[in-house]
């Protein structure tokens, strides 16, 4: 019982973490610290682990990965724009 709970944290947990990083990257135009093909990289990564959590109707995969998909496409687009 307590499975769901574990796993909500660690989407609350692994979600918040981009948040920030996302948010002074997007505020400063400072993205030379940033590397893009990491970046893609870890965009594919969720993106994959989103479509296993639809797949196997897991939401807090679901959830987290919506997040973290989102986070981290904003980063990347800060990047391609800011440079």
């Amino acid at each position: 019982m307590i499975a769901p709970y574990v796993g909500y944290l660690a989407a609350i947990l692994g979600t918040v973490c981009w948040i920030p990083q996302a948010w002074k990257a997007w505020a400063s135009r400072d993205t030379s610290g940033l590397s893009l093909p990491s970046n893609l990289m870890f965009l594919a990564t969720v993106s994959l682990w989103l479509a296993y959590g639809v797949m196997v109707g897991d939401w807090p995969l679901i959830m987290a990965n919506i997040c973290a998909v989102t986070a981290v496409l904003v980063i990347v687009t800060a990047k391609l724009k800011f440079g």
